[in-house]
């Protein structure tokens, strides 16, 4: 496949990669991240990774809704810019259910190769973190 024909596909699987999120959808990364994935970020690495992170969302999150903004795809690279909204109803990492609206934005990169994703990059706008523990230390009475 030559390069012209490769960067749409790249996106392409980028965005199943989004779908399979927002369905939750265990199964489908299978299809799309490669077994060696390496995510440089969180350590979530290979498709379980993806699905891990995927479920850990939606238990945090009711009604999550991920839009993409913007994908930019060169030669085996994909960047993505995203934001997501839900209501946080579920314990996240550290941070208790505020049962209020969640919103978060990020811009992630991804590298792949014949139709798998082998690399990812997540960056997550700190301000999203900072507002949800400022919600915690309120909700503590701190």
């Amino acid at each position: 496949m030559s390069s012209d024909e490769q960067i749409p596909r790249n996106e392409q699987v980028v965005r199943e990669l989004y779908q399979y999120i927002q369905e939750n959808r265990a199964a489908g990364f299978e299809s799309i991240v490669a077994a060696s994935h390496v995510d440089h970020s969180n350590g979530r690495n290979g498709p379980s990774g993806f699905a891990s992170a995927a479920d850990s969302l939606h238990k945090a999150y009711s009604d999550l809704r991920i839009e993409l903004k913007e994908i930019i795809a060169s030669d085996d690279m994909v960047a993505v810019q995203w934001h997501e909204t839900g209501i946080h109803t579920g314990q996240f990492f550290n941070l208790k259910p505020t049962n209020k609206p969640f919103e978060s934005t990020g811009l992630n990169m991804y590298r792949v190769v014949d139709g798998k994703i082998v690399d990812s990059w997540i960056s997550v706008d700190p301000r999203t973190i900072r507002a949800q523990q400022a919600a915690q230390s309120a909700l503590q009475g701190g």
